[in-house]
């Protein structure tokens, strides 16, 4: 159920709850735009009280209640119902319908990526990725493809970004010995894997800063990281048929980062770019 319709539910909520519930079914946007402390004053109540109701319509905290919010008040105003992200569609949908289906599916994970990534965050791994001598970019599975894509649109920036196993390493990290700062995005859904841990482990070990990008809020490397991205969708580990929204909300989150890459040399990568396509123009021979 969603958010403002569990909200509109009274018998969940204490005389001292509903108090609050009121004051945010009246004033969304606000509510999208201010700090529990504000809202708290604003509706004569607690950060504690507003904690209770953030439990009861089941999200972790008043952050993600935001989040929540924002995406469904989108929604209505696109005028369009959630698409499940786990099943998009059923075996009795016309086909003809699957365009708008899946339009929906992603525009509603850009929505929940756009909501939910820290913009603040994204600065401060790029950051952390341009002043690097040396940055491993790794993925697995699905997040390897994203790996690579990243990889790719980096090249043309000339940072020393590289995946071990892209150049026959089999993801086997050794620490360079000409990089003084070494840094690594690593680009994971659920970032809970023994694969993602050992990584962890093992970018420690060589005193690498470690740049996490995953949706999965409770994954134990987070802590472990120097810097976590967050993606927010609503996909889970098991009973998927495609990863739709977290590929969509993760290039979303990546894409954000290669762009902040790319202004720090402005005028030189566009210059790099257009030399690079006027060479590529002249004939062979």
């Amino acid at each position: 159920m969603s958010i403002l319709n569990q909200l509109k539910e009274e018998q969940l909520f204490t005389n001292a709850e509903q108090v609050v519930v009121r004051y945010i079914l009246k004033h969304p946007r606000a509510v999208i735009n201010a700090t529990i402390g504000e809202i708290a004053e604003a509706a004569y109540s607690s950060p504690s009280t507003i904690g209770r109701v953030c439990k009861k319509v089941g999200v972790d905290g008043f952050a993600q209640l935001k989040i929540k919010l924002a995406t469904e008040l989108d929604r209505l105003i696109e005028n369009e119902k959630a698409v499940d992200v786990m099943l998009p569609v059923h075996k009795d949908d016309d086909v003809r319908d699957f365009p708008k289906i899946l339009f929906n599916l992603h525009h509603q994970a850009l929505l929940n990526a756009y909501h939910s990534v820290d913009i603040r965050v994204v600065q401060r791994v790029a950051d952390v990725l341009y002043r690097a001598d040396y940055v491993y970019v790794l993925g697995s599975q699905q997040s390897f493809i994203l790996a690579q894509d990243f990889l790719c649109k980096t090249a043309k920036l000339g940072l020393p970004f590289s995946n071990p196993s892209m150049v026959g390493f089999n993801n086997n990290l050794y620490r360079q010995r000409k990089a003084k700062r070494q840094a690594a995005l690593i680009i994971s859904q659920y970032a809970d894997s023994r694969k993602v841990g050992r990584w962890v482990d093992d970018l420690k070990h060589i005193k690498s800063e470690i740049c996490l990008l995953t949706s999965n809020a409770k994954s134990p490397n987070i802590w472990k990281a120097n810097h976590a991205i967050i993606v927010e969708n609503e996909e889970e580990s098991v009973g998927k048929i495609g990863n739709f929204a977290s590929r969509t909300g993760m290039s979303y989150a990546l894409d954000i980062l290669y762009m902040m890459l790319f202004v720090k040399d402005y005028d030189e990568n566009l210059e790099n770019i257009r030399t690079f396509l006027k060479d590529r123009e002249r004939p062979d021979w």
